[in-house]
Order: C-alpha cells, then structure tokens, then sequence
C-alpha cells in the first residue's frame, strides 16, 4: 500500500513537474522569440546608427580635407601678407630713418646757411654803417670825404662782388633746399614753414641792403689798374711823429705823395713795404709802418751802446690793401736823414704771399726741419703753417723771403733759411751788446724753388717779439724774361765795388762778380746788406756812378753789426749797377740781391 502511495505520490510529482516543465518550456520559448525580435531591432538600429555615423563621419572628413585647404590656402596667403608687411615696414623704417637723416642734414645745413647769411647781413650792416659815417664825413669835408669814399666803395665793391658770388650760390642751394623741404612736409610741416620763412626774412633784408649799398656807392670811382711802385728818402733828420721821405727817386703809378709821406693805394691788391730807419748820437728810435693808422709793422734801431756812433734797422710787410688805404711811417726816436727810407710795391695778382709776426719771445726750435713759430700772420694762399712755422710752395718759380730778426741783451746768433732741412745762401747775424741794448739783421733773399718745397726760418738764438718778422711772396717764373739775382761774399773783403764771389741765383747771367747789367728797361728792385766787424762801415748803392742808396752800421760795442737797405729804381738796358763802401765787409752775411718788378 505504502508502495503504491509513494508510486502515485511519484507519478503525481512527475505530473507536476511535466507541466511545469512544459510551462516553462512554453515560457522560455515565448521568451526567446521577444529577446531574438529585440535583438534583431537593435541590430537593426544600430546598422542604421552605423551608417549614419559613417555617412556623417564621411561627410566630416570631407569637409575637414576641404576646410583644411582653404585654411592651407589662406595661411599661405596670410603669410606671403604678413612678409610683404614685414618687408614694407622694414623699407618704411628705412625711409623714416632716411628722412630722419635728411631731415638733422637739412637742419644743420640750414643752420649753416642762416649763419653764413647772417654773417653777410652783419657785413652788410658794418659797411652800411661805414658809408653813413662817410656820408656824413663828405658833408663837413667834401675832400676828405671823397678820399674815404673811395676806400668805401672799393671795400663795398669787393664785398658786394663776393656776397653776389655767395647769393648765386646760396639762392641755388636754396632752391634744392626748398624742393627737399617740399618731400618732408608731409612729417615737417611746422619746421619747413618756420625755416622757409626765416629765409625768405634774410633773403629780404639781403636784398634790401644790397640796393641801398648801390644806391649809396653808386657816384664812387673806380679802382685804377697799373704796376705801382715807390722810393723815397729822407732829406733832413726828423723826431717824433709822422715822417715825410720828401726825397722821391721813383713814384711809379703816382700813388706815393711826397708832401705827406703817404702812400695811397689806387688799385686793390697785395704789397709789399720796407723801411730803413738810422739813428745816431746813442739814441734809441722805434719806427712804426702804419695802415689807415693801424700799426702792421714795428722796428728797432739802437745806437745807445758806448762806442757806437750810428745804427740802422730794416724792416719788411706784405699786406692787402683796398683802394683808398694809407700807408705811412711814424717814429717815437730820430731818424737820420739820407740812410733812412720808404719803399713800396704791388705784387702780381695771384701770386702767394705771406707776413708773419712774432708776437712773444721764440726760443730756439730743436730740429732744422721746423723753425721759428711766428705767430701774427697774414697768409694770402694759406700756404704758411704756423705751428710748424714751414712755408711750402705752392708751385714751381721765384721767390724772395725778406726777414728780420732782433737780438738783445748781449745775444748773438746766426739765423738761416732753411729748405727742407737744408741750408740755402747766406745768413743774418744779429749781435747785441751786453746790457738793455738790442740789435736786428735782415735779409731779403731770392731763391728758385720747386713745388711742395718747404722754407723755415732756423736760427741759434732767442728772437725778440714785434720787429722779428718773415714775409713771402711769389715773383714769377724762373726764366731769362724774369731776371734775378742773389749773390754774397764768403770772405772779408775791402774790394771797391764790392765783389761778391758766392752766386746763388742769377736767371739772365747778368751780375758780374761786382757789378750787375741790366738785360732789359724796367723798374728794378735791390737789396743790399753790410756787415761790419769792430767798425763804423757806411756803403752806398750806385747806378751809372750815382748814388741813389746808402746803408750805416757800427760793430765797434758789440762786435759786429749789420746794416741794409732797399731801394726801386727804373733801369734802361746795360745800366750798371754796383756797391761802393768805406771800410772792410765781414763775409758770409754781407750779400745783395735784385729782381725786375715789371718793365
């Protein structure tokens, strides 16, 4: 029974689990069938998902590939900009600093402008000043007035010519200016209208002086072209104040007056002028050259020492003269009648010249390529360098150099020319006696040079300031047309003439040991100097026999003493010419040049 239970409890619990099986069965299935059709919808979805995406992320690249190259293009393109930018900007930088540069050009040039304009207008303003003054002056004076009108207008004249010059060139450079101010005013505009106007105010007032210096000179005479030249003596003694040389020899062109002493000039230009002044009885005399009253030149003659019975000094100037300009001598002392004299010539145009002054005491220099430093110069061709005190010429021909150097205080030395270090001709030897006593030498020697040839005066001792001068000029060229002459003794002599054995120059062969021939007529110059040794030594210069120069020296105090003169004089053909003398000439410093001024 127990059996058959636990069999139907078994085949009932199999029943329940068959169907429960079977329902469950049922179940699952239906389960699978909604899971397979979910599953088959999202694989649908997501193949469609996919495909959009793709199609999308397709559609992307695309654009991205076509963005990329335009924004590839477009880079290129900002770039290639950006360095034509950065090349523009560079070039602008450079045209700006360029213009900047323009620009401090054009200031400073115009600062240089407005100052030489300027410098004209106060030119302008000075001789403006000057011609109302004479105005006035021929008012009260007409004589006096025309005398000093005549210096105005050839001042005026000369001045008006080179501003003339100036303002051509100054209205050229202006009008570059203008158009140069013209690109800037874009960045200048304030400074170009302040610098035009500035200018176009001087330019005006420039204009303005121009015509009332025409107007105001306008009734002057000219200048009077011609060779000039004078030599005169004086007659009889005379102390203190003006002298008048009444004795005329030559009076070439007319321009010396023998009545006032006053040399006037006629034709504007360089001269050159000498004086001799002797004194005597033991007296000391200062002799001045004056130009319109201005002193340009000094000498000392010093008679004072115990055994000296008379002295002579020499002294030289070349300087530019206006017409209308007066030349004169004054002395403070005696100058002594027949030994003392006045002489004056103009030089040829275009010629260098040079006067040098020594204006302090000068030492002397260490080197013979250097000499001594004069300092006050007038240096007609800036030919002269003062601080290596060397003149060098400036082109091929003759030249003279004419100085004079004084010693004092029991000094004495030798003084030379030098040429590039080498000695030329003879010497001076300035020999003072012990004690407040002075004593000068001059030379004027002549000499052909080449170009670039450099000239120094070199002496052994310490020169006096004031009267120890050096001056310059150029003759002409060497030739037989020119003839010149420079001859000295190197030994003691007491020839009659006196024979000078040492030539140094003599272009047309025309000095005869003693005696020189004039090759051609024309007005001549001469130089002569005289040394003497423990003596009283007077010497005098003869044309044809006549005397028309003399020269005066003591040596007896000192030693030695030297003694010179100058004299012009016009010549015919084979005159002679020749040197008489009382005593015995020490040699070497004892000598004697010449040359044709013109015919």
């Amino acid at each position: 029974m127990k059996r058959k239970f636990l069999l139907f409890f078994y085949v009932v619990v199999r029943a329940i689990s068959a169907e429960l099986v079977a329902e469950r069965s049922l179940q699952i299935g239906n389960t699978y069938a909604n899971l397979s059709t979910v599953l088959q919808e999202i694989l649908n979805r997501e193949s469609i998902l996919q495909l959009s995406m793709t199609q999308r992320i397709l559609k992307l690249t695309a654009d991205s590939k076509r963005k990329d190259a335009l924004f590839s293009k477009m880079f290129q393109s900002i770039n290639t900009e950006i360095q034509t930018l950065k090349a523009d900007n560079q070039k602008q930088r450079e045209e700006i600093s360029n213009l900047n540069q323009r620009i401090r050009e054009l200031q400073t040039s115009q600062k240089e402008r407005e100052t030489k304009l300027l410098s004209h207008l106060e030119d302008y303003q000075t001789f403006s000043l000057t011609i109302n003054e004479t105005l006035q002056i021929i008012e009260e004076n007409q004589s006096a007035g025309y005398i000093k009108l005549m210096d105005v207008r050839n001042k005026s004249g000369m001045l008006i010519n080179n501003l003339k010059d100036d303002v051509n060139g100054l209205e050229k450079e202006f009008t570059d200016f203008k158009k140069d101010l013209l690109q800037l005013q874009a960045k200048q505009s304030d400074g170009d209208n302040a610098v035009n106007e500035t200018l176009a105010d001087i330019w005006q007032n420039l204009i303005a002086y121009d015509n009332q210096l025409r107007d105001k000179i306008i009734r002057l005479p000219p200048e009077i072209p011609g060779n000039y030249a004078f030599y005169s003596e004086l007659s009889t003694s005379i102390s203190n104040g003006y002298v008048v040389f009444k004795n005329c020899k030559t009076n070439e062109g007319s321009a010396y007056d023998e009545m006032t002493g006053i040399f006037t000039c006629k034709y504007s230009g360089t001269y050159a002028f000498s004086w001799t002044i002797a004194t005597s009885g033991h007296r000391y005399t200062e002799a001045e050259l004056l130009v319109n009253d201005e002193v340009i030149g000094s000498s000392g003659t010093d008679s004072r020492p115990s055994r000296d019975t008379a002295d002579s000094s020499t002294g030289f100037v070349a300087c530019n003269l206006g017409v209308g300009d007066k030349v004169r001598i004054r002395v403070n002392g005696t100058a002594d009648g027949n030994y003392s004299t006045f002489s004056g010539w103009r030089l040829p145009d275009g010629k260098s010249s040079l006067y040098a002054r020594a204006m302090s005491q000068l030492n002397r220099v260490s080197t013979y390529s250097r000499g001594y430093p004069f300092q006050s110069v007038i240096n007609n061709g800036n030919h002269y360098d003062s601080y290596k005190a060397i003149y060098t010429c400036p082109e091929d021909g003759l030249y003279a150099f004419a100085f004079t150097v004084e010693a004092s205080n029991g000094r004495s030395f030798n003084a030379h020319l030098y040429e590039s270090g080498s000695r030329l001709g003879s010497w001076v030897f300035p020999d003072a006696a012990s004690g407040d006593y002075v004593d000068t030498s001059s030379t004027l020697q002549i000499h052909s040079l080449s170009k670039g040839d450099t000239i120094s005066v070199y002496g052994y001792g310490v020169i006096e300031h004031l009267h120890s001068t050096f001056a310059v000029w150029r003759i002409g060229n060497t030739s037989s047309d020119t003839p010149a002459f420079m001859r000295y003794t190197d030994v003691d002599t007491s020839s009659k003439p006196l024979r000078y054995n040492k030539e140094v120059l003599d272009t047309s062969n025309s000095f005869n040991n003693t005696h020189f021939l004039a090759p051609k007529d024309g007005v001549y110059l001469f130089f002569w100097n005289m040394e003497a040794s423990n003596r009283r030594l007077e010497s005098f210069l003869q044309v044809n026999d006549q005397t028309v120069g003399r020269t005066i020296g003591d040596g007896r105090t000192a030693g030695m003493d030297s003694s010179s003169n100058l004299v012009i004089v016009r010549l015919h053909k084979n005159d002679n010419v020749k040197v008489m003398h009382d005593g015995e000439a020490d040699g070497h410093q004892t000598m004697i040049s010449g040359y044709l001024l013109f015919p």
